[in-house]
């Protein structure tokens, strides 16, 4: 896992700066530009705070969802926040778009 890339992917993800979640996070924002960079990798109590500041814990930072691009990550973080049925209803649409594209092909 690249620690720099989650933490830019999810950063972007929440329309943040570098400089506004150097802020959240109490790091300088020349640090946190090299840990996205990976110039640096951070201690875990770093990360921790890092994490606090992306309102998520460690065993979300490094789990399934770390190589998913910002755009999916936001769908995901966006399907969080419905009912079960209405996640049932956009999956149900989401096939249908996925099935009509492979029509298409």
């Amino acid at each position: 896992m690249n620690v720099g890339n989650r933490i830019r992917n999810l950063r972007e993800m929440q329309q943040l700066s570098v400089t506004q979640l150097a802020k959240e996070a109490y790091i300088s924002q020349p640090y946190l530009s090299d840990i996205e960079r990976g110039r640096h990798l951070p201690s875990l109590d770093k990360l921790k705070t890092i994490c606090d500041a992306l309102n998520i814990t460690l065993g979300e930072f490094f789990g399934d969802q770390m190589d998913l691009t910002p755009d999916l990550l936001r769908l995901v973080e966006n399907a969080r926040k419905l009912s079960e049925y209405e996640r049932e209803k956009l999956n149900d649409f989401i096939e249908a778009l996925a099935e009509r594209d492979l029509g298409d092909n």
